[in-house]
Formats: structure tokens, C-alpha cells, sequence
């Protein structure tokens, strides 16, 4: 028994040590533009022409694919998700905490699910990344697969309400140029705020919406190609 505890304490120790928790920093508003202001663009119809998103991002890894250790009594394993950065090792590496229920244990022994003590998902300073974690006495292993898809930096807060606004290409009939409004807010369209217009073409070759100011280089029924000289204003 006094060595079970003492195994318990030593994972404690080895999982909470060594580390330099970061500050408590709530997400931060990003805004995005795209295309860049001045840059010249291509669309096709039913293509976005300006894009405006703003997004509540924090520092974290977003994992895109399952990884596993292929453990064959307990099998270690973690679910596509994003998660935020908890600390950062003396050793450069950085240590991000997965949620509780996307890090668990198959404990194929006893057929159950079960959660790992000190369960951490570590980048090293090569870029390599490893599970952390102990189940009774079963320690997390080697990854499969050994490199898998994600992005270490800025991850976007889905819990929070961020929004974009954008303008579609509708096609040119005569001298007239069509675009469709749209609005979203966490990727669900706002149905109350779509709206369709439709330009005549000025000497300038200039259309605006919503702040919004476009210099058409040349269009035609199934592209355009244009500058986009003032994006939609930040929102509050």
C-alpha cells in the first residue's frame, strides 16, 4: 500500500513540477481581413469577395485528428479538440490541458473507460508531441500517429460569440454588377441579415456596402477581378 502511494505521489510531483504557470488570460479579439487592402483579387460567382471575422482566439493548440498510444491492455487516447496552453517547462516545452472527457484511458482489461491523473498533452521544443498521464499504474505512451495534424499559436474560442460579415459575388448582367450580404455569428448564417444588391457601374468602377469600398478592375458573368480599398469598420 505505501507503495502505491508512493508511485501516486512521484506522478504527482513529476506532472505539477518543473513548470512556470502562465497568467489567467481571458481570450482576445482578433480582427480579419480578407483579401489584404489593396491587394488585386480574383472571384468566380458564389464566391466571397471581402471577408470581415472577428474572433475571440487564445493562446493553445487545436489537435485536428485522434491520436493514441495503442496501448493493448489500456489504451491512451485523445480526441480532435482544442485546448489552452497551461504552462511552459524549464525546458521550453509547452503543456496544454485537454478537456477531462476527450483524455481518457480504454481499459480494455476491464472494459471501461477511465481518466488519467495528470493528463497533459506536451510540445517540445523539436515540435514533437507527447501524451502524459498514469492509470493505475499504466503510463501513456508513444503517439500514433507520431505527427499529427494541428496548430500550436492563436486557436479560435468557439465558446465565444465571434462573427463575420462578407460579400459574395452575384455575376454581371449589361453594366450592372450583383452581391449578396451575408452575416454570421459562431458559422450559423443570421437568416434576418442577408441582403442582395446590385450596381450600375460608374466612370470610377467603384461599388461600397457597409463602409465597404471595392474598385472593379473587370467583371464578367462568372468572375471578377477587383481591389478592395476599405474592408466592413470593426465592430465593437
Amino acid at each position: 500500500m505505501h507503495g502505491r502511494v508512493l508511485a501516486l505521489a512521484l506522478v504527482s510531483v513529476f506532472f505539477t513540477g518543473c513548470a512556470t504557470p502562465p497568467p489567467v488570460v481571458p481570450p482576445q479579439v482578433e480582427f480579419r481581413d480578407h483579401p489584404a487592402l489593396g491587394d488585386a483579387a480574383e472571384a468566380e460567382i458564389g464566391e466571397t469577395l471581402v471577408l470581415k471575422s472577428k474572433l475571440y482566439v487564445f493562446e493553445g493548440l487545436d489537435l485536428q485528428e485522434r491520436i493514441t498510444d495503442n496501448g493493448i491492455a489500456r489504451e491512451y487516447i485523445i480526441e480532435p479538440h482544442a485546448m489552452r496552453l497551461e504552462s511552459k517547462l524549464d525546458d521550453g516545452s509547452l503543456r496544454y490541458k485537454p478537456s477531462f472527457d476527450l483524455y481518457y484511458v480504454n481499459d480494455k482489461s476491464f472494459r471501461r473507460k477511465a481518466y488519467p491523473n495528470g493528463g497533459f498533452l506536451i510540445k517540445r521544443p523539436n515540435g514533437a508531441l507527447e501524451m502524459v498521464g498514469a492509470y493505475d499504474f499504466s503510463w501513456a505512451g508513444k503517439i500514433y500517429p507520431a505527427n499529427p495534424r494541428h496548430i500550436a499559436g492563436k486557436v479560435v474560442d468557439k465558446a465565444q460569440p465571434n462573427f463575420r460579415q462578407e460579400l459574395i459575388y452575384g455575376g454581371r448582367v449589361g453594366n450592372q454588377i450583383k452581391v449578396a450580404y451575408r452575416e454570421f455569428s459562431n458559422d450559423m448564417i443570421r437568416p434576418g441579415f442577408t441582403q442582395e444588391v446590385q450596381y450600375d457601374l460608374g466612370p470610377d468602377q467603384t461599388i461600397g456596402f457597409k463602409g465597404v469600398r471595392i474598385e472593379v478592375l473587370s467583371a464578367d458573368n462568372t468572375r471578377i477581378k477587383y481591389k478592395v480599398l476599405k474592408s466592413f469598420p470593426n465592430l465593437p
